[in-house]
């Protein structure tokens, strides 16, 4: 069974006849160059193959691409897998969407987005959590300036672009949960947050700082006070927070740049 019209007008209509990866413009001289990739092969022994789903020509199973993408995607499935190439799709539709409209909603992210950017140091976050669990620096902290950007521009936020507002909600989000740590305190294997400790009477003994501040600028690791056991629960549930706030940071870093071509970094 073969893809039909109207699922090729869509794909080329809501990719703008562009390539989903590169951008590339995928029709010249009225003939379409684009290649319509299957997100999970045709066949079951293809990239991402499925047994139930072979030959599925619905537009939901299909991408965009350039030859040149088209053959990297399948050549390295396992760098490409469904739901990655989901997430691009609906990325690059989304920026067709905010580019093409021309809305009153994209310069008011993109105003929103520059103006904290002045304040957050956005690019420089990823290297600083990727020195924990061991440190972090006093700089790595965007929750008290994006407060302060919230109460004076109550009209910027939420984002109107909702992919957007998603994206930087999950960061923030990951970014609190490390900051329970580093401002953290603990009993025995437990956390003790800087919430449990205004709620909590009277605080468990003994309760120790997790981290604490150096005189280079850094809040290091209490390996002073904490035990041998203490040190590597808190290097292990750190590890895999900062796992998740580097997968959260890089998706929004990626969306932005893809998105919003104005941004002032």
């Amino acid at each position: 069974m073969s893809i039909n019209q109207s699922t090729i007008k869509k794909l080329y209509g809501l990719s703008a006849g562009r390539c989903n990866i590169c951008k590339r413009v995928l029709i010249e001289e009225d003939v379409q160059i684009g290649e319509m990739a299957h997100v999970i092969a045709k066949n079951p022994g293809g990239p991402r193959g499925a047994d139930n789903l072979a030959n599925d020509n619905r537009y939901e199973n299909l991408i965009l691409l350039c030859s040149i993408d088209h053959t990297i995607v399948d050549s390295k499935p396992n760098d490409y897998p469904v739901s990655r190439l989901h997430q691009i799709k609906n990325d690059h539709e989304a920026y067709v969407f905010n580019r093409l409209s021309n809305n009153r909603g994209y310069f008011e992210d993109l105003l929103a987005l520059n103006t904290l950017f002045k304040y957050i140091p956005i690019l420089e976050l990823r290297g600083m959590a990727m020195e924990l669990p061991s440190r972090i620096s006093n700089r790595f902290e965007a929750k008290d300036m994006f407060d302060n950007f919230i109460r004076g521009n109550p009209h910027l936020y939420p984002f109107k672009d909702r992919q957007l507002d998603r994206k930087w909600c999950s960061v923030i989000s990951n970014m609190e949960i490390l900051d329970c740590w580093i401002l953290g305190s603990i009993n025995g294997l437990n956390l003790i947050t800087i919430s449990d400790m205004y709620n909590s009477d009277p605080i468990p003994q003994p309760c120790y700082n997790i981290y604490v501040n150096d005189e280079r600028g850094y809040m290091a690791l209490n390996k002073r006070y904490l035990s041998p056991e203490q040190i590597d629960y808190v290097s292990t549930e750190v590890h895999r927070i900062v796992q998740d706030f580097i997968y959260s940071h890089t998706d929004l870093v990626h969306y932005i740049r893809n998105n919003f071509n104005e941004i002032e970094w």
